[in-house]
């Protein structure tokens, strides 16, 4: 009887063991969903692209926040013999030049008009050479919606890699803007060899 007691104890116990170790992996893998499922929901949600809103002639453009430097009013330049037409000269800034490229020309489209007191220089966050784009008008950062299907289809030029609509708290939502690669657009401009400050 004693042995059939202690079998009855010790099938009890290992019973119970199994029963803790089953409890332990039940309770792992509950807290295991839980915090995949918490994860799921608390991850945040990838931050919205923000393009600093430019316009040159009737075509509205989306440079990119994390390329742009600094916006300054347009200024006089120093023209650069046997540049190209795009190339509108060069000024100094904190003892460095800074080349100036006409956006409308690089993309193709009608330059802007030469005597407009309202454009700007787009300086742009790079090293060697240090560049600025001179555009129309800057007019505001903005969240941007980029355009999918059809309505992103044909891109007109090598340097736009995409379509997007100003979000919320533009004036005109249905504007589209051409969204830029500004290394794209610098590429026919920069010499192989970099010279510094050109």
């Amino acid at each position: 009887m004693a042995k059939s007691v202690r079998r009855k104890l010790h099938q009890m116990a290992q019973f119970r063991v199994r029963s803790a170790e089953e409890r332990r992996r039940q309770i792992l893998d509950d807290r295991t969903a839980n915090l995949a499922a918490r994860k799921d929901a608390s991850a945040p949600a990838e931050a919205p692209a923000r393009a600093l809103v430019c316009g040159s002639g009737r075509e509205r453009f989306g440079i990119p926040v994390e390329v742009v430097a600094e916006i300054l009013p347009a200024q006089k330049c120093v023209p650069v013999p046997d540049a190209a037409p795009a190339l509108i000269g060069l000024f100094g800034r904190g003892g460095r030049l800074v080349s100036v490229i006409d956006l409308a020309v690089a993309l193709g489209l009608e330059p802007a008009a030469a005597d407009d007191g309202d454009q700007h220089f787009v300086l742009l966050r790079r090293e060697q050479p240090q560049v600025a784009l001179r555009v129309e008008r800057a007019y505001a950062v903005s969240e941007i919606l980029p355009l999918a299907g059809e309505e992103a289809a044909g891109f007109r030029n090598d340097a736009v890699t995409g379509y997007a609509r100003p979000a919320a708290g533009m004036s005109d939502q249905e504007e589209t803007l051409s969204l830029l690669d500004t290394e794209r657009l610098l590429r026919p401009f920069l010499p192989s060899s970099p010279v510094p400050g050109v």
